[in-house]
């Protein structure tokens, strides 16, 4: 993949992005706690980690280098995220931090040169050139997104259409 082709898949990655936007916003405050059954992760721990995940792996990209380290950053599991967590109080506090994480990738994308786009990047789970950990991330929004939906229609609400792409910031 060349950059050119990279910077057209972000653009439907904002367009995709929108619509999750547009999904945190139909939760409450408190349903951001909301949690199904025992051992499922809330709708803030799942923003926390679809976002947190997003940034995690551009910065791999542009760093050369995934580590299980990195990794954890983007898990509500570990306690060393515990305070960043609860800083997603609110769905104000929530979709401020999905925009933050996606301008960050967005912007760390952006600025890859057409070698560092090709470029290996070495991690735990294999060698895989720059541009798939765009990829990665898209594949792991999607993923948890449908969980997010999944948790709207159980609170009772009907989730945004998904490919809705109005306009809405990124």
């Amino acid at each position: 993949m060349n950059k050119e082709q990279l910077m057209a898949r972000r653009d439907y990655f904002n367009q995709v992005h929108g619509v999750t936007m547009r999904a945190i916003s139909a939760f409450t405050d408190d349903e951001l706690g909301f949690r199904p059954q025992p051992g499922m992760r809330t709708p803030r721990e799942l923003i926390f980690h679809i976002c947190g995940q997003e940034k995690l792996l551009a910065e791999a990209a542009q760093q050369g280098r995934f580590t299980f380290e990195m990794a954890k950053g983007s898990s509500p599991e570990d306690q060393s995220n515990a305070s960043a967590l609860k800083g997603l109080g609110t769905v104000g506090d929530a979709l401020a931090y999905a925009a933050a994480c996606h301008r960050a990738a967005e912007d760390i994308f952006g600025s890859l040169s057409e070698q560092e786009i090709a470029r290996p990047i070495e991690s735990p789970f294999g060698t895989h050139p720059a541009w798939q950990y765009f990829l990665f991330a898209y594949d792991e929004h999607w993923h948890h997104r449908g969980q997010l939906y999944t948790y709207l229609r159980l609170l009772g609400k009907e989730p945004p259409m998904l490919y809705d792409y109005q306009a809405v910031g990124v």
